[in-house]
């Protein structure tokens, strides 16, 4: 099962995981608050993580090429959400 994992280092993880979950809300059954999220992407599952220092991404599929689909559009998102916060491209290093 592929897994794979990003973490942010930024101030602004909490406004960040919001953002990326409401972008979902109307798509995908979509649950969180300021500090957790969790989206059900066709193929694959990302949790989300916030506290003070970063926000970490994980991404679990069953589905060898929908999750190469769910990291690119993942990173996508939270590249758009970073807007102009340069320093914080979303980078997937893969655990499984």
């Amino acid at each position: 099962m592929p897994e794979a994992e990003a973490r942010i280092a930024t101030e602004e993880a909490s406004r960040y995981l919001t953002e990326v979950a409401q972008a979902w809300v109307h798509t995908y059954p979509v649950r969180y608050d300021t500090l957790t999220g969790e989206v059900e992407l066709p193929g694959a599952e990302l949790v989300m993580t916030a506290d003070s220092e970063s926000l970490t991404l994980r991404l679990i599929s069953s589905d060898e090429d929908k999750f190469a689909a769910a990291k690119l559009s993942v990173a996508r998102h939270v590249d758009r959400v970073a807007g102009r916060d340069t320093g914080v491209p979303c980078v997937w290093r893969e655990l499984a």
